[in-house]
């Protein structure tokens, strides 16, 4: 099969960039400031910048005033390095919005001579369908242990529904931030509408309680039926007993004693 001739190849090779989901730029290393010798179409759209807008120019102009120091810096170490380097960048475009750009760059040699090629991914959407995943998983959580201030030095959370692991490991977390944060003395977990299975045995609270008591606050358990008081009696020695009422009110009384 015939080759085709260097400069069919070479017009075919930007014609596949410029057709790319990708921006792509060439850097050179060697010229003052690091600046970009090309770019495809693709970058130019991406970027709002007519490629003889961005020749010649070092890629920070792309950087605004909430871009990662952190992230620039790790730039600027592998380019220095000559390494290898995938990071999601906070980029503005020429008319000042800004956008997620997954940067990958990598050092390429050719005939002796160094070069950077560095790759552009808008990932704008993706990056905010993840936190809105992650705040609504927030809310749930909120909704999940609402934890609430009832009088001076006295918080509560009523639990509902099914006590898990998890679940019980973000309350411990949530519950000992909280107290410290609002200095609190006393706290309340009400397990009225707590359901609880077998890989859940409520002496789980006493490590809740032991941490309190670390920090300096006390915590009682409302809400307990009978059956659940039979439950506590079986499983805990009195060592570890907590304190344990059938209202709230009954135990706001015994605090404010």
């Amino acid at each position: 099969m015939k080759e085709l001739e260097l400069n069919t190849q070479i017009h075919l090779l930007e014609a596949m960039l410029d057709g790319s989901k990708v921006g792509t730029i060439v850097t050179d290393p060697e010229l003052q400031d690091n600046p970009i010798i090309y770019a495809n179409n693709t970058f130019a759209k991406m970027t709002g910048y007519e490629r003889d807008e961005v020749i010649g120019r070092n890629c920070r102009f792309l950087q605004g005033s909430d871009t990662s120091a952190e992230t620039i810096d790790q730039i600027r170490k592998a380019i220095k390095q000559r390494k290898k380097l995938m990071v999601t960048i906070r980029n503005y475009r020429k008319d000042g919005t800004p956008f997620w750009n997954r940067l990958a760059i990598a050092p390429v040699t050719v005939e002796e001579k160094l070069y950077f090629i560095g790759t552009q991914t808008d990932i704008t959407v993706e990056r905010q369908q993840q936190e809105a995943i992650h705040a609504n998983e927030s809310e749930i959580e909120k909704l999940m242990l609402p934890i609430l201030s009832i009088q001076p030095n006295v918080a509560t959370v009523a639990l509902v529904g099914t006590m898990n692991l998890q679940r019980f490991e973000a309350l411990k977390v949530k519950l000992c931030e909280y107290v410290n944060e609002h200095r609190i003395e006393h706290a309340l977990i009400d397990i009225t509408g707590l359901t609880w299975t077998k890989e859940s045995p409520l002496y789980w609270f006493t490590q809740i309680g032991e941490a309190l008591r670390i920090m300096g606050s006390n915590m009682y358990v409302t809400g307990v039926t009978p059956q659940a008081a039979g439950e506590l009696v079986q499983n805990l020695d009195r060592e570890n007993m907590l304190r344990t009422y059938s209202t709230i009110e009954k135990a706001l009384a015994d605090i404010n004693e």
